[in-house]
């Protein structure tokens, strides 16, 4: 396979309003807290955050989630939930806004996830 020149690899620019999302997850109820902080761009889907709190906690993904965030639930389809393939930016959260992340519901872990913070995206050469 011939070598490629850095021109000839195709990058993409972010859209000057992405955002890299910071937020702060914890599970609820025990004590000492146990906190993951993660930053993740604002085009993720609900879907992926999920799958990015499942690695930061240590989870094994075979168990059914759901967030509950404003009166709705967006999780797994046996939940009779809405469909959690709904980007970030879309929720329009603000800073300070919480959410709830439930997994496996017959013994639940649920998590506490709030919006710490928004960045602009940057991009080093």
């Amino acid at each position: 396979m011939p070598k490629r020149t850095p021109s000839e690899f195709k990058t993409s620019n972010p859209s000057p309003t992405a955002k890299i999302l910071q937020f702060k997850v914890w599970l609820v109820g025990l004590s000492p807290m146990i906190w993951r902080r993660v930053q993740v761009p604002d085009s993720m889907m609900l879907r992926e955050l999920h799958g990015v709190i499942q690695v930061v906690m240590g989870w094994e993904g075979i168990h059914l989630f759901q967030f509950a965030l404003r009166a709705r639930r967006f999780g797994s389809l046996e939940l009779a939930a809405r469909s959690p393939d709904v980007a970030l930016s879309e929720l329009r959260l603000r800073q300070g806004t919480r959410f709830r992340y439930e997994y496996d519901l017959n013994g639940p872990w649920e998590h506490e996830v709030r919006l710490e913070s928004r960045h602009p995206v940057r991009w080093a050469c």
